[in-house]
């Protein structure tokens, strides 16, 4: 590939990952707001407001502490930032930049010929973009690396924290629909994530001092920033190695 097809997937690339980190921030904020004060119920000194690592407990289910839902809501964002930025730059030099005049670059071969004597060949070369120098990719393959690595970490605290929650309100329905028998394995093996939090929607008690005002699909939220959450480890990932294609080319 070369420098402009790279530059070109660049910029796609961190649109992706601006807009599925918008998504997934977004979609968290909506769950975690709606349930804040409902869930809310530790007592004085103790916030449990978090929709993620709720807790089943002998009379109530409480949310998850507030530190998750923070950094799954909030956490997006920086690197949200970062790809409006590159999406900017590279997207200015991609859709600009190459209407300029062309740039020529010059590269010295020396070739030996049979009778032993060595000839050195000059090819000239023209260039579709300008070329960045090389500490510029060096520096956006150490960044696109790491947040490859926050944005993983990222979900697999989304994904943890959701089926901690699926898993502990499971147990919660068996007090809420007074089962027992061959109908708790439907429940813990057969009731979908999906299906349990759409039980939580409309059976899940709220607290003295909460009102939810109406409904929403908690599960569906969780599940589209779950997803969006991952696609954008996926899309850093594939940025990085671009950006190191780029580091290693470059002379």
């Amino acid at each position: 590939m070369d420098q402009l097809s790279i530059e070109k997937g660049l910029t796609i690339s961190y649109l992706l990952c601006a807009i599925m980190g918008i998504i997934s921030s977004v979609t968290t904020g909506i769950a975690w707001g709606h349930w804040y004060l409902s869930l809310d119920q530790c007592g004085i000194g103790r916030n449990c407001s978090c929709i993620l690592y709720g807790q089943n407990t002998f009379s109530r289910f409480l949310g998850g502490g507030q530190a998750p839902c923070i950094w799954i809501t909030y956490g997006p964002l920086l690197y949200v930032f970062l790809a409006i930025c590159m999406t900017c730059f590279h997207g200015y030099r991609v859709l600009f930049t190459t209407k300029s005049p062309k740039m020529r670059t010059k590269r010295s071969v020396i070739a030996r010929m049979n009778h032993g004597s060595s000839v050195q060949i000059e090819t000239i070369a023209q260039e579709d973009i300008s070329s960045l120098y090389r500490c510029f990719w060096i520096t956006m393959s150490v960044l696109t690396s790491i947040f490859f690595v926050y944005a993983l970490v990222h979900f697999a605290i989304f994904l943890d924290g959701f089926y901690t929650t699926c898993n502990e309100y499971r147990k919660m329905l068996e007090k809420l629909l007074s089962v027992h028998g061959t109908i708790l394995p439907v429940i813990h093996r057969r009731l979908h994530c999906q299906s349990v939090f759409d039980f939580m929607d409309y059976m899940q008690l709220d607290s003295e001092n909460a009102y939810r005002n109406g409904y929403i699909n908690t599960g569906l939220a969780l599940i589209l920033g779950i997803i969006a959450s991952c696609f954008g480890w996926i899309i850093f990932f594939f940025a990085s190695c671009l950006n190191i294609t780029m580091a290693k080319r470059q002379n």
